[in-house]
């Protein structure tokens, strides 16, 4: 099928990369279908692109590529609603932040978005670790960030 995107214009997807958010995201709870892009020129950058509307795509990462440790609790029945046994068993992305100044770039590390790729569900859930922070700063300076 074909969407249409902000940043990628108009775009062919296959039906079976779409991801079902039941609850949206937080703040956009009335869209549900999103699919992952690639971010050209980038290994760590994807885009959470909303298959509903165009306008609305998230940058996000995988923490592990800056924050090693990041290991977010996730209350047991918000995985279970993903049908998920554990946060091992998802991928865990989380939404960057990038301003004007791409030095001040920063990462939701407390609201991570949880994928489960074979029911192909995702929830944005909030991590019990009282030290994750909403914005907190990430060094990744590539030039293909600073052109989007």
């Amino acid at each position: 099928m074909k969407i249409n995107t902000k940043f990628f214009g108009e775009i062919e997807i296959e039906e079976e990369k779409i991801i079902n958010f039941p609850n949206g995201i937080i703040g956009f709870e009335d869209l549900k279908r999103f699919v992952l892009i690639d971010h050209p020129g980038s290994d760590t950058i994807k885009w959470l692109q909303s298959v509903e509307e165009k306008d609305f795509a998230l940058p996000v990462v995988d923490p592990l590529s800056f924050f090693p440790d990041y290991e977010p609790v996730i209350n047991e029945s918000d995985l279970k609603n993903l049908k998920l046994n554990s946060i091992e068993d998802g991928v865990v992305l989380c939404i960057l932040t990038v301003p004007k100044n791409p030095e001040s770039t920063t990462v939701n590390l407390k609201a991570p978005i949880v994928l489960n790729p074979l029911n192909r569900l995702g929830d944005q859930l909030i991590a019990e670790n009282p030290d994750y922070q909403i914005k907190q700063p990430v060094k990744i300076f590539t030039e293909s960030l600073k052109e989007s």
